[in-house]
């Protein structure tokens, strides 16, 4: 029976394009639902092989909150479990086509944890995910590594969104336990979806440091708000009660620096592949696609995410939209990874140069 393993990244689901009045929910980022079901069913499809859908990070966007969810917060297992679920119910279509695709033999979904989805760290949060998707459904909270390939998200990579592994949950001075997130995520939670909801793409711009020279010239008064508040959002962070987001307050000050040293964290995935001995490297969180080839048989890979992204590299000057996807087929059983793109039932998918 032949193998094959598909990789995506950064899907970020919200609770769905349309609130329960109907109106438009200006802060859901995923708006392929349609593509995603034809994927899942086309890979579904595959006769006489054996399918791994391997989800690496970010696929739920568990830390964007409706303002109705403010209150309750997002740290305790009870509010990621109703997180999970409205979620679920604003991609209802993706998730049955995905228990479709995991209820036949040789099936499998992986969930791997990213700095957006925390909240798979949870038993809770798993088990309600269990429910919906069925078959077998496996979670990893940081690598998963198979025959050679090494396969983990990549915010571990970055300091401000770096969970202590050792301790994942705190529980003293706390009526239930909660979870212990680093500085980075508080940063995306509480600071950048504010101001998102008046600038809905500012997550998406890459490079960010060009965009903010950007905003110097063309949006002057909301660049220098945005600043002043980022600043007073660090100051408050140093005194908080929570250990990571404490501690992490001070690293956001040089944040912007570090991405732009390596946006697509090419060097990292080379030390990786020489610290594993690996092959092959897949990451995302950049939102940047790439395939690196670095020689003596070792590569990078990266789908970048499924949401639309707007560029001021002059290399990829523009917006952008591409469902791009890891495909790993084996040879001889020898993994061999490509970078495909999702066009959907009419074109299925075309090569993506290194």
């Amino acid at each position: 029976m032949k193998k094959l393993k598909l990789v995506i990244s950064d899907l970020h689901l919200g609770n769905g394009r349309f609130l329960p009045d109907g109106t438009v929910n200006h802060l859901e980022d995923f708006v392929y639902d349609t593509k995603f079901v034809e994927f899942v069913h086309y890979y579904g499809d595959q006769q006489d092989t054996d399918v791994e859908l391997i989800i690496n990070g970010d696929f739920f966007n568990m830390i964007q909150l409706m303002p109705e969810e403010q209150a309750a917060g997002i740290l305790t297992e009870r509010a990621m479990v109703d997180k999970t679920k409205a979620i679920i119910q604003g991609h209802r279509k993706m998730f049955d086509a995905m228990a479709a695709f995991n209820s036949q033999s040789h099936r499998r979904i992986s969930f791997i944890t990213g700095n957006h989805d925390p909240g798979l760290l949870w038993k809770g949060v798993q088990e309600t995910i269990r429910s919906v998707v069925l078959g077998d459904v496996n979670f990893v909270d940081e690598a998963y590594q198979f025959d050679g390939v090494h396969v983990e998200h990549g915010h571990q990579l970055e300091a401000i969104f770096r969970f202590d592994k050792t301790r994942y949950f705190l529980t003293r001075g706390y009526a239930e336990p909660v979870l212990n997130l680093p500085w980075g995520v508080f940063f995306v939670k509480d600071y950048l979806y504010r101001i998102k909801r008046t600038r809905p793409y500012i997550d998406k711009v890459k490079p960010f440091p060009r965009y903010s020279r950007w905003l110097l010239f063309n949006d002057f008064w909301f660049g220098l708000l945005s600043a002043v508040r980022y600043l007073l959002f660090i100051l408050r962070s140093r005194f908080s009660k929570l250990p990571l987001k404490r501690a992490g307050a001070f690293k956001g000050l040089h944040a912007f620096g570090e991405l732009k040293r390596s946006p697509t964290m090419a060097k990292q995935a080379l030390k990786i592949l020489q610290r594993e001995k690996a092959r092959i490297v897949i990451m995302g969180h950049t939102h940047i696609p790439i395939h690196k080839n670095f020689g003596k048989d070792q590569e990078y890979l990266n789908p970048g995410c499924w949401n639309g992204v707007t560029s001021l590299d002059l290399g990829a000057l523009g917006h952008t939209q591409r469902l791009i996807f890891v495909r790993i087929d084996y040879l001889q059983d020898r993994p061999r990874a490509r970078l495909l793109q999702w066009h959907g039932q009419h074109r299925m998918f075309e090569e993506i140069g290194a």
